[in-house]
Order: structure tokens, then C-alpha cells, then sequence
């Protein structure tokens, strides 16, 4: 039990401190295979000598915050053993006394180390859907000279679709294995701690605009299933 421990301490870090989308998908693949083979789950795990805590992992998004994003937050959320909410930032300012945003977070919470995977995984995932709308961008450029960069709600369209494309991949990862959709059941410690310490208000309607090219969507969606599909990464355990 102490090698499976020391491999799964060794992948926190890893995802933990993830560069690249690579390195965090990777060591996410590698801790979802060796918990499934082990049937374990984090809390399981002797991390420590204590019972998990339930533990928080704020993402700073900036002040504006795409729709696509905060779905992002709940798919990850969702297949990481953990919730999320959004929390905003406030400070008065010195000589208007008035409250102004200072920063905007996607906050992960879990058990023991469960929010800082799925921050770490969000942060990756995040990044990777920028990086491939912009290779997309380029690519479409080049095949039909058309510019999309910056056509109203095409990057909308396309992060939306790579986030729905992601989310089939993982129900479909899920339903193929029973042993895999347990272990990434949200455990019900995490849900009764974001009722009793947090009074999480529904946001309203967000407005967002999408294009109305729909092969623009389409085209995140296939993108964001093959990520899916590759995303609990390279065995590095």
C-alpha cells in the first residue's frame, strides 16, 4: 500500500504543478487508472494520518467570465469527485467608498487533495481550449481564407462545443465502467459542506452570443471529445 501511496502523492504533485495541458492530463489519466485498479478513492488513500478534510482550490478567471468557462468549471467539477462555485471578490475603494471587483474565482471543493486535482485540471483544459481555438482559427484561415477570430461569438461557439464534446467523452468513459463511474462519484461529505458553510445563490441568466455558423461549434465539439477521449493521460504511474 505504501507504493500506491507514494505513485499517488507523486501524481498530486505532478498534476499539482502542471505546465502544459500535456502534463496534467497525463497525471490525471494516471491517478483515475490507478484508483480504479486499486478500487480506491482519494479518501482512501493515507495521505496523511487524518480523516480528508474537506478542502477549497479557488481558479482566478479574470473579471470577465466567458459562459464557457464556468461549464468548463462543472464538467471538470463533476468528473473529479468534487463541486464548484463561483466567488467574487470585493474591496471598497479608498476615495469613492464604493465596492469594486478585484478578481473572480472558480472555486473546486473536495475531499483531501480532490480540489486541487480538478483546479489543476480545469487550469490545463482551460488553457488547451484556447491554444486549439486558435489552431483552429489558423486552420480554417488557411483551407478558406475566411477570419473567424473575431467574428461575433465564434469563440463562444467553439469552446461550447469542445466542452459538450469533452462531456460525452467522459459520460461515455463512465458508463463503459461501472468500477471507474463510482470512483468519480461526488462524495456526499463535499455536497453537505457547500450547503452548511457556503449559501450558494443561483447566478443569473447569463446573455451570451454564439455564431450562427454551426460547423464552428461542431468542429469544438470533435476537438473536445478527442481531448476527452486522451485526457486522463499518458501512464505515468
Amino acid at each position: 500500500m505504501a507504493t500506491v501511496n507514494d505513485k499517488i502523492k507523486k501524481i498530486l504533485a505532478m498534476i499539482d504543478g502542471a505546465t502544459t495541458e500535456g502534463e496534467a492530463r497525463a497525471a490525471s489519466l494516471a491517478l483515475q487508472r490507478l484508483l480504479v485498479a486499486n478500487d480506491m478513492t482519494l479518501d482512501e488513500i493515507s495521505l496523511s494520518d487524518d480523516a480528508p478534510e474537506i478542502n477549497e482550490t479557488g481558479e482566478d478567471v479574470g473579471k470577465r467570465v466567458a459562459i464557457w468557462v464556468k461549464a468548463l468549471a462543472y464538467v471538470i467539477a463533476s468528473n473529479y469527485r468534487c463541486e464548484s462555485y463561483f466567488h467574487v471578490r470585493h474591496e471598497r475603494d479608498f476615495w469613492t467608498n464604493r465596492q469594486k471587483i478585484t478578481s473572480k474565482q472558480i472555486v473546486f471543493v473536495g475531499e483531501a487533495e480532490d480540489s486541487v486535482v480538478a483546479a489543476g485540471c480545469f487550469r490545463a483544459t482551460r488553457h488547451a481550449i484556447e491554444r486549439c481555438f486558435t489552431s483552429y482559427v489558423d486552420r480554417r484561415f488557411r483551407e478558406t481564407g475566411e477570419r473567424i477570430g473575431k467574428q461575433s461569438g465564434s469563440k463562444n461557439s467553439y469552446c461550447l462545443g469542445f466542452v459538450e464534446g469533452l462531456k460525452q467523452a467522459y459520460g461515455e468513459q463512465v458508463a463503459a465502467d461501472e468500477s471507474f463511474a463510482l470512483a468519480v462519484v461526488v462524495p456526499e461529505s463535499v455536497t453537505r459542506f457547500i450547503n452548511e458553510q457556503h449559501d450558494i445563490k443561483t447566478e443569473p441568466k447569463q446573455r451570451y452570443i454564439v455564431s450562427q455558423d454551426t460547423s464552428i461549434h461542431d468542429a469544438g465539439a470533435e476537438d473536445g471529445y478527442g481531448y476527452g477521449k486522451g485526457d486522463r493521460i499518458a501512464d505515468v504511474a
